[in-house]
């Protein structure tokens, strides 16, 4: 499979850490605003399907108690997360109803079986589904999508695209919005300064955020 492939490559052994400074600044604005739509606290249990080596599920942890899956053992290996289990994100080996929140990061655009992944997260969540994925309409992202084989899906991936396939497995979007100007892996430390006052909802933000509903 050339996605496993992708994301068991060497070169993800110089991705940054969850607690990059650059990681943190695109992570910790984006779950503020989730914040402002969901409530998590402590008890809440939160699914991070995807996590790879933990930007979201490092921060999630500090919050609520969350759980991470990946089908990527060496992002696993990486990820600091205390609970956290090598499986496919379309065949989730948990109960019905197991989590209040599911939550997916740059996920969607890999796999072949998108309705079943949502289906699968739908089953698994009490009450919420949110998706980060990468926004096409923003000009870098295009361009990174059309020249990264393994990306090349997220040409598709409008506003309008995500919320109809969320629609379409039984989940209603209650906010949608696209955010943000920084790159995790990308963005030069030096440049943080000037990007952090980017990091706000825009139409062409790097990533759309849609927070749904059973």
């Amino acid at each position: 499979m050339f996605q496993k492939e992708y994301w068991e490559r060497k070169s993800l052994e110089d991705r940054r850490p969850p607690d990059h400074p650059v990681v943190r600044q695109y992570v910790v604005p984006k779950i503020e605003q989730i914040r402002r739509v969901i409530s998590l606290e402590k008890k809440t249990r939160l699914l991070d399907v995807g996590c790879g080596n933990g930007f979201f599920s490092y921060y999630f942890d500090q919050i609520c108690d969350t759980v991470g899956v990946d089908f990527s053992q060496k992002m696993l290996v990486k990820n600091p997360l205390r609970q956290k289990l090598l499986m496919d994100a379309g065949q989730l080996s948990f109960q019905d109803f197991a989590f209040d929140v599911v939550f997916c990061h740059a996920l969607l655009h890999h796999v072949d079986n998108l309705d079943q992944v949502l289906q699968e997260m739908r089953r698994v969540s009490r009450k919420y589904v949110v998706i980060l994925e990468p926004n096409r309409n923003n000009p870098l992202m295009f361009l990174f999508s059309a020249i990264v084989p393994e990306e090349r899906k997220a040409l598709a991936f409008s506003m309008g695209y995500l919320r109809e396939k969320l629609e379409r497995n039984k989940l209603k979007v209650v906010a949608s919005f696209s955010h943000g100007m920084t790159v995790p892996n990308k963005t030069p430390r030096v440049l943080l300064p000037m990007v952090r006052f980017l990091d706000f909802k825009q139409p062409l933000g790097m990533t759309n955020v849609l927070i749904a509903e059973k």
